[in-house]
């Protein structure tokens, strides 16, 4: 699991699966000042005290290799999950840390909240081309799917090779939204790629000459 810093300490992306910002209890031992294995009790007590509880909180176990190689335990944590058991700690470094983190979780899950909303425009995108090749009786294969995520790149960096959208900023995302719908609307009307492709050109210039930029390093 991918750990990155943020808000000067480490959260875990998401779960793929649940799309959900995470961290371990690894992380809650530390940022708290407390021994890994007095958290992994206090977890531990839980599942037996309460399963139910457990369960609710969406605790997973899962394991880590340490600095000698050895696979060991910890638990990944969901938002309610850390906020049950770092309110049991107390002192200034604790309240300062349960804040680091609190805000760590709200940076984290708007990542995740962009990325969701660009793959949502992608598929209204992809469904759009289908509807529309569909009605003129053409067969829509992966590589016309593909095909326009290479010109929504194009539209975005000046070239048609794959974008690590992880690594997009704020405004870059909100710029590829809006090229994704454009590109939406564009192939709707039935405009042809080549047309599409200039339109889509000109819209990254305006946007951009009204202060957004990409990233330096996608050029």
């Amino acid at each position: 699991m991918k750990l990155e810093k943020i808000s000067g300490i480490e959260l875990a992306f998401y779960k793929k699966s649940g799309k959900e910002a995470v961290t371990t209890s690894r992380v809650l031992a530390d940022g708290f000042g407390k021994r890994h294995d007095t958290v992994l009790r206090k977890i531990n007590d839980l599942k037996k005290r309460s399963p139910e509880v457990f369960t609710d909180l969406k605790i997973a176990v899962s394991k880590y290799i340490d600095s000698s190689g050895k696979s060991n335990k910890e638990y990944i944590l969901s938002r309610d999950a850390y906020m049950w058991f770092g309110m049991s700690f107390t002192g200034q470094k604790a309240d300062k840390f349960r804040m680091d983190l609190i805000q760590a979780f709200n940076q984290m899950e708007s990542w995740i909240t962009e990325r969701i909303k660009n793959s949502l425009e992608y598929k209204v995108m992809s469904d759009t081309l289908t509807e529309v090749r569909l009605l003129q009786g053409k067969e829509t294969k992966g590589h016309h799917y593909s095909n326009e995520a290479r010109l929504i790149n194009w539209a975005m960096t000046g070239k048609f090779r794959p974008v690590d959208r992880e690594l997009l900023s704020d405004s870059d995302l909100d710029l590829l939204f809006a090229l994704q719908k454009r590109n939406t609307v564009l192939i709707g009307c039935g405009m042809a790629y080549a047309d599409r492709k200039e339109s889509l050109g000109l819209f990254t210039e305006i946007y951009k000459s009204k202060g957004n930029t990409l990233l330096s390093q996608l050029r």
